[in-house]
This record gives structure tokens, C-alpha cells and sequence, in this order.
């Protein structure tokens, strides 16, 4: 590379795409929108993006369009995705799409003319040398597998094209989106941004090779950032398992989802070391877990439960925090209801009858939810305002968002609560019983240590 080609280069990874208007309005959008459906959306390696330079986000596609929205709303660099060129016939999204200077791309099971995409990777080349993010889905679709699929190779195609076209490549950095309970309302979601897949061992390969290569090595670096297991009741058993270890010693991690992700693939990992090898203890293992979760089941108790120690600061707190929620917060929780159940029920109930998997249902709700809550928050308050007034039509509007917000507090409370001062009255009335399951849960754990030791040491 001759110094002149040098300079460019350096041009080129200092180099920066400020968002545009609609792209700013966009992000606040998709963030208000992610806080809104996801009670949990935690951010890990943030910082492996670079601020400046073409970049290549490549992410797995579990959740359809709701993807690109929790991606959008983590990073303050715009985003441009790649997307499938059905998406930019629909009269909704092409607006959308065309302020985010989205890339169209022509895939042959939509029977769309493939041809084109050079022009969209010469299009993506010229926004590269700009210093823009573009983001790709290399699984090619959404789906519901317990793990990320086979990757297609236009991700690598791309990354190598750029830098034939201008002497650099983006820093391909994976994505990973892992939903703690895709499909449920109020779920989690942690994104998990690993390190810029390193193209260093594919730099003498021959053209093929090198695309087969790197398309090899940015599967790897989506592998490292998602759990990927052969079927979902290995998941749920993962999970299970996992549960058991976040609370060993009184400690519970519901909060920390990096945590939790490092806890199941070194899981996953040991799973997978002792199902091929020592099948038959997996089995007893399952059995073991399912026998206890049933008792619990029984009587109603969750894992939690057996982490509380009743000391009188704990009830004192649990009493005043009840008598908040009941006095104050309960009032306004009322009045989010009577003003949203309509649209909360409409919402839930048609998301699941158009979605054909839990994969859609995320973005079925995200639509359909802004599109009922618009229509009937919108028509109630122009109701209010032509038998009142003005004033009293933009306090009635105001006050629906924090009514709204209240009930989704009361909602997730209400169980909380009850089911805390069930448990309580349980273990009073029966001491034996949560010794019992102390007994047996701590017969688990030390089982499930061993089992982990020794997947280690084969």
C-alpha cells in the first residue's frame, strides 16, 4: 500500500456519519419503545464498538423486526440495516426505512432480481468510506431455534468487497441478542457485543477461500456472544440449572443478565461435555431437577423464596413498600387501566393470532401496540376536549403515560406481593417443609457442582 493509499486509509477509519434528524428522532423513538416492551435491556461490551470508521454489525435474527429496534436504541452512532428488498414495498416501513438510508438486499427465496445487489454493495462500499455503521442479519431470516443458525456468506462478501473497493475493511463486530423470555410481555433482553472479528489468518487466502474463511470466523464470533444449544428443552434445563447456582449462599442475580449469560454458556459448555459422554447422569439430573421443581410447584414457591431470611428489618420494609404500592401507587393504576385495558387487550390478543411464531410476536406487539394506544388515547382525549376544553383534554392526555406505567407496576407487584405473604404464612404453619426443600435443594447443588468438575476435568 503506497503512502497516498495510506492517508486515505487513515481518512477513511477517522471518518464519521453524523445522524440526520429523522435518524435522532428514531433513536429516541426505538429507546422509548425498547423500555416500554422490555423490563430489563441490559448492554455488555459497548465499548468494543469504535467511535469512528466503518463498522459491520452482525447480529443474530431470533425476534423479526423488534431486532433492529433494541439494536438502534443502544448505540449513538446511526445505524443503516441491510434489509430484504420485500421490506421496502411495504408503505409503512419504506418511509422509515428510506430515513435510515437502509440498504436494500435481493434475496432468491423472495424471488427478488439478485442482479441488483451490486448495486447495493457499491452503495454500502460508498456509505463505508463515509465512516457508516451498517447492520446485517447473516442468518438471512428470523426464526425461533434454540441457537443461531448457519450464516450465509454475504457478510463476508461485503467486508472483503469494501476493502478492494477502498483499501479498507469495516471492523466486523457480532451482536448477539439473547431474550430471557422471548414472546412474553415485560421479558428481558441482554445484548452482547463481542470484539472485532479478526481477518488477519484470511488475508493470503484465494478469493473463495477467503469468503468461506470469514464467513467461518464471524459465525465463531456470533457463537460466542448468544447460548447455543441443540433443542429447547436443553435451554430450559440450562436454565433451571443456572437458577440454582445464581442463588447458592443467598444470592440471587436476577438483575445482572451479563452474568447470567456467562454462567450459562460455561453451563452450555459442560452440557455439552457430558451429554456426549455421560448421557445417563444428564438424564438423572433432569429427573432430580423436575422432582423438586414439582413440590415447589405444589404449594406454590419459587426459587427465591428459599433465599429470604424473615429478619424484622425485611418484613418492616416489605410492609412499607406494600403500603406505598396499595396507597399511592395502586390510585393511579386504576386510572392507567380503565384507560388502557381496551388497547392492552387488543394488542395481546391480535399479536398472537398474526404471528406465526414466537419469533414475530415481540414485533407484532411493538406495532400493533402503537397503533391501538395511538388511535384510542388519541380518540379519548379528542372527546374529553369537546365536552370540556382544551386544558382539561391535555391534562387527561398527560396524565394516560404515567397511568399506563403505574398498572405495569401494580401488575408485576401484585403477584410479588401476594405470593410473598403466601409463602411466609406457608413457612410458619409448615417449618418442616422449608427445611425439607433447603435439604434438597442444597443435595442439588452440591450434585450439580460435581457435575461441572467433571465435565471440566475430561
Amino acid at each position: 500500500m503506497g503512502y497516498q493509499a495510506h492517508i486515505v486509509a487513515a481518512t477513511i477509519e477517522q471518518s464519521v456519519i453524523r445522524a440526520n434528524p429523522f435518524q435522532v428522532i428514531w433513536r429516541k423513538f426505538c429507546q422509548m419503545i425498547s423500555r416500554i416492551f422490555y423490563s430489563q435491556l441490559e448492554v455488555n461490551g459497548l465499548d468494543n464498538i469504535p467511535k469512528t470508521g466503518p463498522v459491520l454489525l452482525c447480529a443474530n435474527h431470533a425476534n423479526a423486526l423488534a431486532d433492529a429496534v433494541i439494536i438502534q436504541s443502544i448505540l449513538k452512532r446511526p445505524i443503516h440495516p441491510l434489509a430484504r428488498s420485500g421490506l421496502f414495498g411495504n408503505f409503512l416501513l419504506y418511509p422509515v426505512l428510506k430515513g435510515m438510508q437502509a440498504v436494500p438486499v435481493y434475496r432468491r427465496q423472495d424471488k427478488g432480481d439478485t442482479s441488483k445487489n451490486t448495486d447495493s454493495f457499491r452503495k454500502s462500499y460508498e456509505m463505508f468510506a463515509k465512516g457508516a455503521v451498517l447492520l446485517i442479519f447473516p442468518e438471512g431470516q428470523s426464526h425461533s431455534d434454540p441457537g443461531i443458525r448457519e450464516i450465509k456468506t454475504g457478510a463476508a462478501r461485503i467486508a472483503l468487497g469494501c476493502r478492494e473497493s477502498i483499501g479498507v475493511s469495516p471492523q466486523i463486530i457480532p451482536v448477539g441478542l439473547n431474550f430471557g423470555h422471548k414472546g412474553k410481555y415485560r421479558g428481558d433482553v441482554l445484548v452482547e457485543i463481542g470484539k472485532p472479528v479478526n481477518l488477519d489468518s484470511v488475508a493470503n487466502e484465494k478469493e473463495h477461500d477467503r469468503v468461506e474463511k470469514t464467513t467461518k470466523l464471524i459465525q465463531k464470533g456470533l457463537g460466542e456472544v448468544t447460548i447455543n444449544v441443540e433443542s429447547w428443552e436443553t435451554m430450559n434445563l440450562l436454565r433451571r440449572v443456572e437458577r440454582f447456582f445464581a442463588m447458592r449462599h443467598g444470592k440471587y442475580r436476577q438483575r445482572d443478565l451479563a452474568l447470567k449469560f456467562r454462567a450459562l454458556k460455561k453451563l452450555s459448555t459442560a452440557y455439552n461435555e457430558l451429554a456426549h459422554k455421560d448421557p445417563d447422569r444428564v438424564a438423572w439430573l433432569d429427573r432430580k431437577l423436575q422432582r423438586f421443581e414439582k413440590i415447589c410447584k405444589r404449594f406454590g414457591i419459587h426459587d427465591y423464596h428459599l433465599t429470604i431470611k424473615y429478619r424484622p428489618s425485611l418484613i418492616t420494609r416489605f410492609i412499607l413498600h406494600s403500603i406505598f404500592i396499595i396507597t399511592i401507587v395502586l390510585p393511579v393504576a386504576f386510572w392507567g387501566l380503565v384507560n388502557s385495558i381496551i388497547p392492552f387487550l387488543l394488542t395481546r390478543h391480535t399479536a398472537r393470532f398474526i404471528s406465526r411464531g414466537t419469533d414475530q410476536y415481540d414485533t407484532a406487539k411493538m406495532s400493533l401496540g402503537l397503533f391501538y394506544f395511538s388511535i384510542f388515547w388519541i380518540g379519548q382525549s379528542v372527546l374529553i376536549m369537546t365536552y370540556t376544553n382544551t386544558a382539561w383534554a391535555l391534562f387527561y392526555f398527560l396524565s394516560l403515560v404515567p397511568g399506563a406505567i403505574a398498572a405495569l407496576v401494580v401488575r408485576r407487584e401484585r403477584e410479588k406481593i401476594y405470593d410473598n405473604v403466601r409463602v411466609f404464612i406457608l413457612f410458619v404453619r409448615r417449618r418442616r417443609l422449608r427445611r425439607y426443600l433447603e435439604a434438597r435443594r442444597k443435595e442439588i447443588e452440591l450434585e450439580l457442582a460435581k457435575l461441572v468438575r467433571l465435565a471440566k476435568s475430561r
